[in-house]
């Protein structure tokens, strides 16, 4: 316990001790009499810092009713001057320096407005100190105490019109309401330190603000311009996307109102002059806005609105392309501010795009598989992109060429890979009754039927990669009565005729065989074209219908059931 209660409570002991030494001598009032002086002390001790506090309390009031009296001093000193010789005699050089090492307090106000400085000064000039509102701080004491004067001068721009007065703002900040007027004015703020125990650090501070217009007189007039609409530069949007913009004048009778004829649908005006929307449709709008005043003056002017839809890239899917083959890629795009400006990454050596249309051309040459990534850019900046996979092969094989093996003779053929992924699988269509090895590709076998075959022979490698030579192979006879297919003729079989002309009559025709009747039997006809027995021959006839290269295939057999065959081109033209 501390404070009264403690201390009554040890008057009341000392008054008992007393009362009893004028009654008797006690042995027990020594132990009495210190427990009372041990009382008295604790109540002392406990009340010495509530003491010091309030003494250090008072002192920085007093000293603080001091420094608001200094503040305002300063702030006279500022009213006493013209506007015009506020800035005289402080040099760029020292306010710079004043600025930066303002204390914290300054710093919001500081931020707040722009750094100025005497126009009429040199650049180098290290003047400030003697200044009527020195770079320096001017110290005033009082009371014992040392007061730094201090003066922060800045531009600042206060909002005009408005019901309640806005703060003022630096001038390079974004004007929050540009339709309406300015007020500029240049703003001082007074710093007044100095220090006391009861402070942060022992360091104290007091600031106030001032606002002083830079004109020597202002003057409002009374009798405003009608407004004078700023012509805004023409637009550009897309459909589908929210845009804004924000019309402004200048003079008129404020508040001033806003209106809009010709706008893009979707899109509207605010009473302030804040065009919005989504456009919804594609096109170019003559735009009309008006502003009125509160006089009902008014002013029009007139730009252009674009609505393009959204630039949009097409993927050309995965590409597949071999080495040593050229190739040409166009990537199609729609919607978009034009010319676009194209770009790419990841291209497969060889390749390149052309940056004006957005074809990739060229020539790949290496086995590869990249990540290809091409950009399409706007005029007015915005893109987009699209990504795909290109895969580069290097598979090759060597075209063996016609080759002739007569009836009953060995065929040998060892084609030629190179390029590929070992090791490789081969296999072959329409080869003259034999085999082709797998692994190696090499076809080694006897000739046993004829006449002409179109053989394919195909090769794969171990990355998946396939590629295939086409190529005649030749079996004529040897003796007169083997069996053989002499129309067409199998030096020049392949025949071409237009679509929708009638053939009326064509033979194919055999030589050799056991037997005057032979079986025919037709594959990859021209539709329209049909076949009739006549006799050991085969009748062609009818009117073909579709346009193409058909790779036809006849089949004759004799009594013996020994076989011939005749494969050529018909191609429809």
């Amino acid at each position: 316990m501390t404070g009264p209660g403690l201390a009554e409570r040890a008057r009341r002991l000392l008054a008992r001790l007393f009362a009893r030494g004028s009654r008797r001598d006690a042995g027990s009032s020594l132990v009495e009499s210190l427990v009372a002086l041990g009382l008295v002390g604790t109540v002392a001790a406990a009340t010495a810092p509530f003491f010091a506090y309030s003494l250090i309390l008072v002192g920085q009031q007093r000293s603080q009713q001091s420094a608001v009296v200094v503040a305002a001093d300063a702030a006279e000193r500022v009213h006493a001057l013209k506007s015009s010789a506020l800035l005289t005699g402080r040099g760029e050089i020292k306010s710079t320096e004043q600025w930066n090492a303002a204390p914290a307090d300054v710093v919001p106000y500081r931020d707040a407005m722009k750094l100025v400085w005497d126009p009429l000064l040199p650049a180098t000039s290290q003047a400030g100190s003697q200044a009527a509102l020195p770079t320096s701080p001017v110290v005033v004491t009082v009371n014992g105490v040392d007061y730094a004067q201090s003066w922060y001068l800045g531009r600042c721009r206060q909002q005009a019109g408005s019901i309640v007065a806005s703060a003022c703002q630096n001038p390079d900040s974004p004007d929050p309401a540009p339709a309406s007027a300015d007020v500029f004015f240049i703003q001082v703020v007074v710093a007044v330190t100095w220090r006391h125990r009861g402070c942060t650090g022992e360091q104290c501070t007091y600031v106030v603000s001032t606002l002083v217009s830079p004109v020597v007189d202002p003057i409002f007039n009374v009798n405003r311009p009608p407004p004078v609409v700023n012509r805004p530069p023409d637009q550009l949007s897309y459909v589908g996307v929210a845009t804004t913009l924000q019309v402004t004048a200048v003079g008129g009778w404020l508040p001033l109102t806003w209106t809009a004829t010709g706008l893009p649908g979707g899109l509207s005006i605010s009473t302030g002059g804040l065009i919005s929307g989504t456009p919804n449709a594609a096109g170019t709008f003559s735009v009309t806005i008006r502003a009125t005043d509160r006089k009902s003056n008014t002013d029009t002017d007139t730009f252009t609105w674009t609505v393009i839809n959204p630039l949009a890239l097409t993927s050309p899917g995965n590409q597949v392309s071999r080495s040593g083959t050229a190739v040409s890629l166009p990537i199609t795009a729609t919607g978009g501010a034009r010319p676009l400006v194209w770009s790419a990454t990841g291209l497969p050596a060889g390749l390149s795009i052309n940056t004006s249309t957005g074809v990739i051309a060229g020539t790949p040459t290496t086995l590869e598989t990249k990540s290809v990534t091409v950009t399409a850019t706007e005029t007015n900046g915005q893109s987009q992109s699209v990504t795909f996979t290109w895969r580069i092969l290097t598979l090759t094989l060597v075209n063996p060429g016609t080759q002739t093996t007569p009836l009953t003779e060995y065929m040998d053929l060892s084609p030629q890979a190179s390029g590929g992924v070992p090791p490789y699988t081969w296999r072959a269509d329409n080869l003259p009754e034999a085999t082709i090895d797998p692994s190696t590709g090499r076809v080694d076998d006897k000739a046993w039927r004829g006449t002409r075959f179109v053989t394919t022979i195909y090769v794969a490698d171990s990355a998946g990669d396939e590629v295939s030579a086409t190529f005649i192979w030749n079996i004529p006879h040897t003796r007169p009565n083997e069996l053989r297919i002499t129309s067409p003729n199998p030096a020049s079989p392949d025949r071409s005729n237009p679509v929708g002309q009638s053939i009326s009559s064509w033979l194919a025709t055999t030589a050799g065989g056991s037997g005057s009747g032979k079986t025919w039997s037709t594959q990859g006809l021209p539709p329209g074209i049909t076949t009739a027995a006549s006799g050991s021959d085969l009748r062609l006839s009818g009117t073909p219908t579709t346009r193409g290269t058909y790779l036809v295939r006849l089949t004759v057999r004799d009594n013996n059931n020994i076989y011939a065959y005749m494969m050529f081109y018909w191609t429809i033209t």
